[in-house]
């Protein structure tokens, strides 16, 4: 316990920082693929452009999750999912040139990218602070 107590700063604990970080990342990947999704022609839109939408609205619901449930284990996991789904769709939407281009490719890959670390980072941080896998060492 007071390691966990250590690791606050400024009555927020480090746990919840890094939560917060991917919660606004996720945010805002939503926020840049939106209005993107939205230009594509409806046929687009209904075909991959919903399961996007979806995805990433799931993956917010997700991270809010991790603030509010004691077994933050599951969630976690469950975003990292989402997350390796999202990727897959945005190579699909390339591949099948919903994607205008290689430079918007790369930037809602650099996105989900930049969230599958911050995730895998949480990760770690959560099975380090589980009494099982204190037990191990």
């Amino acid at each position: 316990m007071s390691e966990k107590r250590a690791a606050t700063t400024g009555g927020i604990s480090k746990q919840e920082a890094e939560n917060l970080q991917i919660r606004q990342k996720v945010l805002d990947m939503a926020a840049y693929a939106m209005p993107l999704i939205e230009r594509w022609s409806v046929a687009h839109q209904k075909l991959l452009g919903d399961d996007i939408a979806h995805c990433m609205n799931e993956m917010v619901e997700l991270a809010a999750a991790l603030q509010f449930e004691q077994n933050k284990k599951t969630p976690c996991k469950n975003l990292d999912m989402k997350n390796k789904a999202l990727q897959d769709f945005i190579t699909l939407a390339y591949a099948l040139k919903y994607l205008k281009g290689s430079s918007s490719y790369d930037e809602w890959t650099r996105r989900s990218k930049e969230i599958g670390a911050m995730i895998g980072g949480y990760k770690k941080y959560i099975y380090e602070e589980t009494p099982a896998a204190k037990g191990k060492r």
